[in-house]
């Protein structure tokens, strides 16, 4: 498995340090210290590893890149959100090869969003030391259930739908995450410091939009030229 560095890995850490208060899934036992470290080792490892972008690699001659920055308003850090190209070359890209993995340890989805291509499978391991129930909800425009299932077992789901799916554990009520879906391999995720960068982008005009779980999506038109860089930032801010 490649490894993908984010700038969001120390926050996420830090984020997700109440490892010493885990409480077993049965018999309501708190973790010993030994075990405390040893989850938040396995933690910090998938962190650094997990990619956060699966799609299919393409190579455009001359093409151009769209960089920037996003701000997201009521939130502490502009991570997590996800900008993409709404349209490409009528989106006729084969799916990815290549699988996603989004792991659940120390009762977080690791990541806690990822982006990917349609048509991409993603592997669902359970690194945790108690049972999980991974599910969407049912308004979700993809709905699955996975059951609960034990430690070191891993469930596959195949997304095949342009959306945002929700992720949720009927086992753990704090447990959150997404899989956007999208229609092509234009995108990116943004880490802690909010910035992007998508590239081999072929020249022409564009609409491009961020994401964000908790905050408005924002459209925003941006024009590619050959061998260039085209800057655009999105300011984000509360559903209506």
């Amino acid at each position: 498995m490649r490894i993908f560095l984010n700038f969001f890995v120390a926050a996420l850490i830090i984020s997700y340090s109440c490892i010493p208060n885990l409480i077993a899934q049965e018999g309501a036992k708190t973790l010993t210290e030994e075990q405390a470290k040893e989850a938040q080792k396995k933690l910090e490892d998938a962190l650094k590893s997990l990619k956060k972008e699966i799609r299919t690699d393409v190579k455009v001659d001359n093409g151009g890149t769209i960089t920037g920055s996003v701000k997201c308003k009521r939130v502490k850090y502009p991570e997590d959100v996800v900008v993409y190209i709404e349209e490409v070359n009528g989106n006729n890209y084969p799916a990815p090869e290549e699988k996603g993995i989004l792991d659940q340890l120390n009762l977080t989805f690791v990541p806690h969003v990822i982006a990917v291509q349609k048509g991409v499978s993603i592997d669902f391991p359970n690194s945790d030391l108690v049972r999980h129930n991974l599910f969407s909800p049912p308004e979700c425009c993809q709905q699955f259930n996975l059951g609960t299932y034990d430690v070191g077992v891993v469930k596959t789901v195949k997304f095949d739908k342009v959306c945002d799916v929700p992720l949720l554990c009927n086992v753990h009520a704090e447990m959150s995450g997404f899989v956007v879906v999208l229609s092509n391999p234009y995108f990116s995720v943004t880490g802690r410091d909010g910035v992007f960068k998508i590239e081999n982008v072929p020249p022409g005009n564009y609409k491009v939009n961020a994401w964000h779980e908790k905050l408005q999506t924002v459209t925003n038109d941006v024009t590619v030229e050959s061998g260039k860089t085209s800057n655009v930032d999105f300011d984000l801010v509360k559903k209506k």
